[in-house]
């Protein structure tokens, strides 16, 4: 009878080694996603930081039109989008096939 529980206990400890390994990997897995996620979040938090230095110097060197311009540009652009999505629902604005 001890016999038997000895070799239930080692089956046991067995599945509960294959489960936390099993975990360290998942972890492992999810800590280099979030690595790369982070650095992708770095790389575009520079672009948007360069971007907006950038519309700064066209603002002091073009005056504050260009911004105007740049700004209707930009509701107009969001107003079409905006009228395509409710004209084409069912089409998600796809203008290509995807397969």
């Amino acid at each position: 009878q001890n016999d038997a529980l000895v070799g239930d206990l080692q089956n046991r400890i067995q599945n509960l080694r294959s489960i936390t390994i099993a975990i360290g990997d998942e972890v492992r897995d999810q800590n280099k996603f979030l690595d790369e996620m982070q650095n992708g979040m770095a790389s575009n938090d520079n672009l948007l930081g360069s971007t907006l230095q950038k519309m700064g110097k066209m603002y002091h060197s073009h005056g504050s039109m260009s911004i105007v311009y740049l700004s209707l540009f930009c509701i107009a652009c969001f107003v079409v989008v905006h009228d395509l999505s409710e004209l084409l629902p069912d089409r998600c604005l796809t203008l290509w096939p995807l397969s």
